[in-house]
């Protein structure tokens, strides 16, 4: 029995699907980690910040510096490719931060709670674009936390750092073990 032309074309289109599927589903596990990861440095970025204001800067350099550590050896071991992938992965961090302090330079002076918005919302926004243009479950991940972090800036800023832990932090770790758990 012979394959028709219609249903040849219809057995790649399957592969393809398939082919996509595995590669998000890779994608989600690769991603996990990482959103496990900086969940925890945000929990323990604005736990400290909430403990301790006076020291603001030093906790986040430190939280970012350990961060960044781990997140590239994570990224490194990601496969054959993992020089390239970690390289890449710190040209977006960096791309991050860096746009992260030109906005600070920019709004110069900013309240504390004012820069810690920063990150946050802007890593929102990431995750909504990246789930448009690839994969829907990073665009829920984006709107909850951006939804989140700017809901309590505006009606919880007394409480805002205990408030940022969960928020960002918990939507972050959450996350993560959503996408781990498909």
């Amino acid at each position: 029995m012979t394959t028709t032309v219609e249903e040849a074309a219809q057995a790649l289109r399957e592969i393809d699907l398939i082919r996509h599927r595995a590669a998000g589903f890779q994608d989600y596990q690769a991603e996990s980690g990482q959103l496990l990861l900086w969940g925890l440095a945000y929990v323990v970025g604005f736990a400290l910040t909430a403990c301790f204001r006076d020291y603001l800067i030093p906790i986040w350099v430190v939280v970012v510096l350990v961060t960044i550590g781990v997140g590239t050896w994570m990224a490194s071991r990601t496969g054959a490719d993992g020089a390239r992938v970690a390289w890449r992965y710190l040209a977006v961090i960096g791309t991050f931060l860096l746009f992260c302090l030109a906005l600070n330079i920019v709004f110069w002076p900013l309240t504390p709670e004012q820069g810690a918005m920063l990150a946050p919302m802007l890593l929102a926004a990431l995750y909504i674009l990246r789930g448009i243009q690839l994969r829907p479950r990073y665009m829920v991940i984006g709107l909850l936390l951006g939804t989140l972090c700017l809901g309590g800036y505006i009606l919880l800023l007394p409480v805002f750092w205990p408030w940022m832990t969960l928020a960002c932090g918990g939507t972050l770790i959450v996350s993560g073990l959503w996408l781990r758990a498909l």
